[in-house]
């Protein structure tokens, strides 16, 4: 796996560390807003179930979780599935080895915990996995891609490596884009809306195309068509972190605790972004064929990083290219590749007299001269 991809995961396991991590803060004294959203996240993903109970292991290990709180917590996970049901009671007490002294006694608390968690992350993760839902997943290998016709008309176009989970009814329709990107074609009904939902925002449109992008670093949108509203939604456990800005975006505060969420009118020819702090951001697009040129195996950068450039080559492709400096990442180059041939970068980047490009096996590495 190349450099920039795992470093690309090890920011998204980051994330949901630090969701998981707020949760278990946040539920100290929620409000009941605080509790819905608290339900509906380890609703959304298996993951989520068993990141928060990692996370309460290490409260409760540490002795910062009273009996009081266990129990509160323990009512909300039950809303989950109705099966899941108070632990503290399934852990037999013959299972515990007999121990003597204060020392011996919190290893016994510890070994109590640990136990009691363990087969919470196991019921938790086997019954919201298997939760009954309405749900349709369409997802592609690296390297695929995959176009699926909604039964409204609507089509949706899969990038390399993405997913993305359909729930249509009588009066909605809606979308999560759980990893990578997606080109939209919406059939036009103005009684059903139809919304994209991203870790950072919520997109609506009635009848146009546009492309949303799931990076690591936020969001983007870009228009092809019509128009759609845009709405940042960073998480709600995330708002506790005092997570340093550069400067406020259309009007917000740069501390996103108390930033409310705007949501703004994005038409063809436009893209938005929004980080991971909620912060959103308007531009025009010189030529926004050049963000939909995936479809046809394209990829077309404009004074784009060489990061950013091999981030994407790396979407498509087993061969992995590597960057070695941060001198050769910030590197800026222009260009209309085959994105299925990442030899093609590395001839352009051999004739740049301030990098050597070697073969390794099936990797390219880039480094300084």
């Amino acid at each position: 796996m190349g450099e920039s991809m795992e470093n690309s995961r090890r920011q998204i396991d980051y994330l949901h560390a630090q969701q998981a991590s707020a949760w278990v803060q946040i539920l100290v004294d929620p409000t009941s807003d605080q509790r819905a959203a608290f339900v509906r996240w380890l609703k959304d993903s298996p993951r989520n179930v068993r990141d928060f109970l990692f996370m309460l292991t290490v409260d409760q290990a540490l002795d910062h979780l009273d009996s009081g709180r266990l129990h509160d917590i323990e009512a909300l996970l039950a809303q989950v599935d109705a099966r899941i049901v108070p632990l503290r009671a399934s852990v037999p007490r013959s299972s515990v080895p007999r121990v003597v002294g204060e020392a011996a006694g919190r290893r016994r608390k510890a070994y109590l915990i640990a136990a009691g968690l363990l087969a919470a992350c196991l019921i938790g993760w086997t019954f919201v996995a298997h939760l009954p839902s309405d749900w349709k997943e369409f997802a592609t290998a690296t390297g695929e891609q995959r176009a699926f016709e909604m039964e409204d008309g609507s089509v949706i176009h899969l990038n390399t490596d993405s997913k993305v989970a359909l729930r249509f009814s009588a009066g909605s329709r809606e979308v999560r884009l759980l990893r990578g990107e997606a080109l939209f074609r919406v059939h036009h009904d103005s009684s059903r809306p139809f919304r994209v939902f991203t870790s950072d925002a919520v997109i609506q449109a009635i009848g146009t195309q546009f492309n949303v992008y799931d990076r690591p670093d936020g969001t983007e949108v870009a228009v092809i068509e019509g128009r759609v509203s845009v709405t940042p939604e960073p998480h709600p456990a995330l708002a506790m972190f005092n997570v340093p800005a550069t400067g406020a975006a259309n009007g917000r505060t740069s501390d996103p605790r108390h930033a409310e969420p705007r949501t703004q009118s994005v038409g063809a020819s436009e893209e938005a972004h929004i980080d991971r702090r909620g912060l959103l951001s308007v531009h025009a697009v010189p030529d926004v064929a050049d963000v939909v040129a995936w479809r046809d195996r394209r990829l077309v950068f404009r004074e784009e990083s060489l990061e950013r450039i091999v981030e994407e080559f790396n979407r498509y492709s087993k061969r992995q290219i590597h960057l070695e400096g941060s001198e050769v990442q910030t590197r800026v180059f222009s260009g209309v590749f085959d994105a299925d041939d990442p030899d093609s970068l590395a001839q352009v980047l051999a004739r740049d007299s301030r990098l050597s490009v070697r073969f390794d096996g099936h990797a390219i590495v880039v480094t300084p001269r």
